[in-house]
């Protein structure tokens, strides 16, 4: 019989080591760097509140109600999927390491040390797909065997699911299971500051009559309504980054490639891409389908802590070991590899 303390069994993010931020006790994840996220929701608060502020009364003085409600329609889809984007797992895949075990019956097992070459453990596996051979690279991190198109991100440190970037304005992985957010997030904002600047536009220069000197005109609203002005010019300076990302990350979407892909030029100088569908609109439903199930990152599963089980070892265990000048560091490789290899069979998702 094994001897544990009360506390043997623990939730796995009290043991689970990551560079995302655990919150309310297991039940929200958000990223690495939250002071990025912060600024950039600082940069999207400042021309709304001012366009809330200066604009809507203007607005709602001229009996242009719906132009309002339209900017609040979008400002609320635009914060709404920022928050969904930072919170939803990107599709981590945890680590293997020998601080906690899922399964109490591993644990309980008196282990025998084996003398295990780690070269002959941790060596290369292949995929066939598509005519290509795909080499499955082991995570010396993560102890696991990435699936096709996962990544380890070095600021999270974590491997990813269809990794695509660690975006550096909300300082979070973006992968399989939130870019669909993202990139909707991208799109709606790209519309709104494009929407701000034409209601401002129209606002300042609407009722120059053509009558009179339009040139008076155009300085006389520009002195009367110069808030008006920085909110336009701020729309569109900016615009020009958000509609050129949601540009390019459209391509992405078509041609069914990740942005860490096309950086390292994966498909345009081995080969074509594998994954992509026979046409726009199959790659379309196929990268920003919402694929629920995808998930193996349980924060409040409950495992089990190694250290608070005590396990009774017999003199011929004991003499056995020492003839054959065996080390429990190997033995963690060999119960390493061993679950890493079968987690990667349940991993590699279908391409």
């Amino acid at each position: 019989m094994h001897n544990y303390q009360d506390n043997s069994q623990k939730l796995f993010y009290q043991l689970w080591k990551t560079g995302n931020r655990i919150l309310c006790q297991g039940k929200l994840l958000v990223g690495s760097e939250n002071h990025k996220f912060i600024a950039s929701l600082v940069m999207i608060t400042i021309p709304t509140v001012l366009y809330y502020v200066f604009m809507v009364p203007a607005l709602v003085q001229r009996d242009k109600v719906l132009q309002v409600i339209i900017f609040v329609i979008l400002n609320c889809i635009v914060y709404i999927l920022i928050t969904i984007t930072i919170l939803v797992d990107p599709g981590i895949i945890p680590k293997i390491t020998t601080n906690y075990e899922m399964d109490e019956q591993l644990i309980i097992i008196p282990q025998k040390y084996l003398n295990v070459n780690p070269q002959v453990l941790f060596e290369s596996k292949t995929l066939q797909m598509k005519g290509h051979q795909f080499k499955l690279k082991f995570c010396n991190t993560c102890a696991i065997y990435r699936p096709p198109r996962a990544s380890h991100c070095p600021a999270c440190d974590n491997c990813v699911l269809r990794f695509d970037h660690h975006c550096p304005w909300i300082g979070a992985c973006i992968g399989r299971r939130n870019y669909i957010y993202f990139y909707l997030f991208i799109f709606f904002l790209s519309v709104t500051m494009i929407y701000v600047f034409s209601t401002c536009l129209a606002y300042l220069f609407g009722d120059i009559q053509s009558g009179q000197d339009q040139g008076e005109q155009i300085i006389s609203q520009l002195s009367k309504n110069p808030y008006s002005l920085a909110i336009a010019i701020y729309c569109l300076v900016f615009s020009f980054f958000v509609v050129g990302l949601w540009a390019f990350h459209t391509y992405l979407v078509i041609t069914n490639i990740t942005t860490n892909e096309y950086l390292k030029k994966h498909w345009f100088i081995q080969s074509n891409n594998p994954f992509r569908r026979k046409n726009i609109f199959k790659n379309i439903q196929h990268v920003l389908a919402c694929i629920r199930n995808v998930k193996f990152l349980e924060l409040r599963q409950f495992v089990y802590d190694p250290q608070n089980y005590n396990q009774s070892i017999t003199q011929n265990q004991i003499n056995e070991n020492e003839n054959e000048n065996l080390n429990p560091l190997a033995d963690n490789q060999n119960n390493i590899a061993r679950r890493s290899s079968k987690k990667t069979k349940e991993n590699i998702e279908e391409q």
